[in-house]
């Protein structure tokens, strides 16, 4: 058909909203329709299970889209844990005066039944609450925009599916590389990643090499050898601890597997280690004493003896240096106060007014010789440099980077360097203690926010603590995303199929629980099989120097070790 006459077939097309319906299949539970009589949407997520459409028998694991033309058959079957879906019945036609043969082509997307993996399940998952709710209100304007919100979600399945974004294929690679992530410390054999993937062993090879640039095996022992060097550099276990710990039962056959991966036996490279600064050292130092930020650079004459910090994750960066600021914004609105876990060492700070609203007029007064500010304070970055030297750097920056800039500032970079060094050093050797206790679990970082609830990923910074530092397993729901959060109905949370839940609560900020937030905890605590622990919002997304970072490993390491 010409490309004309397809653009025409698609502009002279509506999309007629029928029914929507959620629900949750129990472990073991069958969701079943023959013969449909318009097209179907089915998304779900939170388990696995199998699905058989028209025949073709698919495993489905995470979040999933079927797209079921008109006359098909399917049968869904939920795993061992609850399925939750929903389904969206509708029908394409033909606008008034178009065309009455509705895209001929056999081939086309509306005319195809298919199964896909999306690039991002937890939007589809927003944009199918929405559509829900507008749907339910009956009224003729909330249906016209449940309508266009169908057609929205459908134009970006179509998009990705016909792109190969998202579709089976890559999303089996990230499914097994998320879950050899979460198993490499145990035997893993081959057929059973092809089981998961639902797919043949030379299938799933060569996808995954495709993707990764390695086989799915090579894949496991490059985690065990990355593992295993972080233990070498970070922590005294001795190489048969470390070799238990990265899955293999052998010492010998771990010296030789990590000898051929690195060149070098353990041993010697656990001594070169401790005598030379390693490839990822956290610190590289800089060639003269000149500091970039984000508004020029700023050349380090002297030590400033007098800082005033406008974020409060600086005031922890210089309390770890042990020094102290001359004045600092706090927490609060109707009362200003300093975090508790670092209040004890700012007794003599001024006090700035907050992050969002500095208290200009006092940092006037005080009379710093160096002030400390983030992009959000751009607006008033002139005003500042009047007052003193300013340096603005970017809030969502590395504590890491941050505290390495500021100790060459002050003087303390050898400190900097071992409270970068100490903490490494921990996270390696809590990630081994954790692996085994969470071996086949998953761990999610979510917050309670008006009606809503944000699921954190690991490109937040204090996921980065969680998925990065700490090796815990990610949901599948979050575990490939460049985003730092989604955002979620309260009803949709089973979906995030986690075992252990970090909730970060506002209960202090706020001096109660909000409405939303005990209806997560009600939620969570109903299944026994999770875990949930409340912690304080203030602390885990506020504050991002190295002492409030250790505050949140110690909370970690006592919720999931206790």
């Amino acid at each position: 058909m010409p490309l004309q006459e397809q653009a025409s077939l698609w502009s002279d097309t509506t999309i007629k909203m029928l029914d929507v319906r959620s629900g949750t299949l129990p472990p073991g539970g069958v969701l079943s329709e023959v013969g449909l009589s318009a097209n179907l949407l089915l998304l779900a997520g939170g388990g696995e299970g199998r699905l058989v459409i028209n025949g073709e028998v698919r495993h489905i694991q995470a979040s999933f889209v079927c797209h079921a033309v008109k006359g098909s058959a399917f049968t869904m079957t939920a795993g061992p844990e609850n399925l939750h879906y929903t389904v969206i019945i509708y029908k394409a036609v033909p606008m008034a005066g178009a065309a009455r043969v509705l895209f001929p082509q056999r081939n086309h997307p509306l005319r195809t039944s298919f199964v896909h993996h999306p690039v991002h399940p937890a939007e589809l998952h927003q944009t199918a609450d929405k559509l829900i709710a507008k749907w339910s209100r009956g009224e003729g304007l909330e249906r016209f925009h449940a309508n266009a919100l169908l057609q929205g979600m459908l134009y970006e399945l179509i998009m990705e599916h016909e792109r190969g974004q998202g579709g089976a294929e890559p999303d089996m690679v990230e499914v097994v590389a998320a879950y050899i992530a979460g198993h490499y410390r145990q035997e893993l054999e081959l057929k059973e990643l092809a089981a998961l993937a639902g797919c043949g062993v030379r299938q799933l090879q060569r996808r995954f090499k495709q993707e990764k640039l390695l086989g799915p095996m090579e894949y496991v022992i490059r985690l065990r050898m990355e593992s295993a060097e972080r233990m070498l550099r970070h922590t005294d276990a001795p190489i048969g601890e470390i070799a238990e710990r990265t899955g293999y039962r052998d010492m010998y056959y771990f010296s030789r597997a990590f000898k051929k991966y690195y060149g070098v036996p353990p041993q010697l490279y656990r001594r070169t280690a401790a005598s030379e600064p390693g490839p990822d050292a956290p610190y590289s130092g800089l060639p003269d004493p000149v500091i970039g930020h984000m508004r020029g650079t700023y050349c380090v004459t002297a030590s400033p003896q007098r800082i005033a910090v406008l974020d409060v994750q600086y005031a922890d960066h210089l309390l770890a240096l042990e020094l102290s600021p001359a004045g600092s914004v706090g927490l609060g609105s109707a009362v200003l106060k300093f975090p508790q876990y670092i209040r004890e060492g700012l007794k003599a700070t001024e006090m700035l007014g907050t992050y969002e609203y500095p208290d200009l007029q006092a940092l006037e007064r005080l009379r710093p010789d160096l002030i400390i500010c983030t992009e959000v304070h751009d607006q008033h970055y002139e005003r500042l440099s009047r007052v003193a030297p300013t340096i603005m750097f970017r809030r969502n920056e590395s504590w890491q980077t941050i505290l390495s800039l500021l100790g060459e500032l002050t003087g303390k970079r050898a400190e900097a360097e071992r409270i970068i060094a100490d903490y490494l050093r921990r996270t390696a050797l809590l990630s081994e203690e954790l692996a085994p206790v969470l071996a086949g679990k998953s761990v999610a970082l979510i917050r309670p926010r008006e009606s809503l609830v944000r699921v954190h990923t690991a490109s937040h910074r204090t996921g980065a603590v969680l998925y990065r530092d700490l090796g815990l397993p990610a949901p599948l729901f979050v575990a490939d995303t460049s985003d730092t959060a989604y955002h979620i109905s309260v009803d949709r949370l089973p979906a995030v199929h986690a075992s252990h839940y970090f909730l970060l609560s506002n209960e202090m900020l706020l001096d109660e629980i909000s409405v939303t937030e005990q209806s997560v905890r009600g939620m969570l605590d109903a299944d026994e099989r999770q875990h949930i622990y409340p912690v304080d919002a203030a602390t885990w997304i506020g504050c991002y120097g190295p002492t409030g970072i250790n505050c949140i490993v110690d909370q970690v390491a006592r919720a999931l070790l206790a």
